[in-house]
């Protein structure tokens, strides 16, 4: 909690937009703020030093070194990063999701060497929907022969757990050249325009952002190229269905590095609030941060 010392002025209008004054600072946040909820609670709570940390979004990254929110924008060291990334962060944080692993996508994007291959992904990940895992790759789908061959060469075994891999420089990185050499991917909205033979089969996979070569320029982010992925899964659902309902093909923004999804609960331990799931393994995680920006713990 904060000291006595603090000085702090709130009014809450009718549309619920809060509006402070802390110790000569102003603050205006209307309802839609990622941490509305959290930030409400501590109004009650007296709870000013974590109020301004609710609402300043920029220093629940600081534990990061080099990188910060400004303007809506992410910069890294100095650079500006796409705004479909801080888009993400601040999604994850409005759903009390941990934003460690945008962190680890952030990571492993900045190792891949190609900045239009860079710039590219956020487009593809932001059109198709396509979920982030909590070691900072993401899932996409593909589909195969009935023998998990790929459709193209018949080459590559695409069976769950197998590994496919190629030389990065023998995989085009000119996104105009839209049919060419690649180990290739998509979002669900692509699966239609995929060769499809007796008895195929649909996979899920899961690409390490530092590893996509290039993404196709006239097929509306739907299909990508990369050097490397592992296949998770067997995708048994009706994709087609799916397609005309709408939907990605995922049911959340965030899974686990095996490709399971997460699951919520709530309980109450003493005067806090823990929000926590469980991961496919059964192991607990909590995703829910303090004022002081860490994730809140069971004593």
């Amino acid at each position: 909690m904060s000291n006595t010392t603090t000085q702090a002025a709130i009014t809450i209008t009718g549309s619920g937009k809060v509006c402070a004054v802390i110790n000569g600072q102003s603050y205006t946040i209307a309802n839609d703020h990622p941490k509305y909820k959290q930030i409400i609670e501590s109004i009650k709570q007296k709870d000013w030093d974590g109020f301004v940390n609710l609402v300043n979004i920029s220093k629940q990254v600081e534990d990061y070194a080099g990188v910060e929110i400004s303007d809506g924008a992410l910069i890294v060291n100095g650079e500006i990063i796409h705004n479909t990334l801080t888009k993400r962060i601040v999604s994850f944080m409005g759903q009390g999701l941990p934003f460690d692993p945008m962190m680890k996508f952030l990571s492993n994007l900045m190792k891949n060497p190609s900045k239009r291959a860079t710039d590219e992904l956020y487009d593809f990940l932001e059109v198709g929907e396509l979920p982030i895992t909590e070691d900072g790759c993401f899932l996409a789908f593909k589909n195969v022969r009935s023998d998990y061959k790929d459709i193209h060469s018949g080459s590559f075994d695409n069976s769950v757990g197998r590994i496919c891999e190629m030389t990065r420089n023998r995989v085009c990185d000119d996104k105009d050249q839209t049919c060419s050499a690649g180990l290739h991917f998509c979002s669900i909205a692509y699966l239609p325009s995929f060769s499809d033979s007796n008895g195929g089969k649909t996979m899920i996979l899961k690409i390490n952002p530092a590893d996509v070569v290039s993404i196709p320029s006239d097929y509306n982010n739907t299909k990508g190229r990369c050097c490397k992925y592992i296949v998770l899964s067997e995708y048994k659902e009706d994709w087609r269905s799916k397609i005309n309902r709408g939907e990605s093909g995922f049911d959340c923004d965030l899974y686990s590095s095996d490709g399971g999804e997460y699951e919520y609960d709530e309980e109450e331990y003493d005067d806090d609030e823990v929000e926590y799931g469980f991961k496919p393994s059964g192991q607990k995680f909590h995703n829910v941060r303090g004022s002081n920006g860490k994730f809140v713990k069971k004593n």
